[in-house]
């Protein structure tokens, strides 16, 4: 099952959001808006999805994302993808998509 190679996902309550490009993360909070988190991680994928995890010194991540319908909660827009982040021993769950085609505005 083919992922793309660039995703963004998204979650809310706490607000928070994943840039993925290959096997680089960039994680923001509405706190850190100015300068992102950067984590290395390794992709792989299998029958559950993509699986991308790794860390930067003592932060484990591990960012699963499942090709299912997903909706944020907060809008009426429907996403591709499903995921769940655990990031720092939290998990939190979102919905992401690929920046080339993003889901239109409801």
């Amino acid at each position: 099952m083919d992922f793309p190679a660039t995703l963004q996902a998204i979650g809310t309550e706490p607000f928070w959001s994943v840039e993925v490009a290959g096997d680089v993360l960039l994680y923001t909070t509405p706190e850190t808006m100015d300068a992102p988190r950067r984590l290395q991680a390794t992709r792989s994928s299998d029958a559950e999805g993509l699986h991308l995890v790794g860390g930067n010194g003592d932060a484990g991540l591990r960012l699963d994302v499942r090709r299912e319908a997903c909706s944020d909660g907060m809008s009426d827009r429907e996403y591709p993808f499903s995921v769940s982040l655990l990031l720092d021993g939290k998990t939190a769950r979102g919905c992401a998509f690929d920046p080339a085609s993003p889901p239109p505005p409801q």
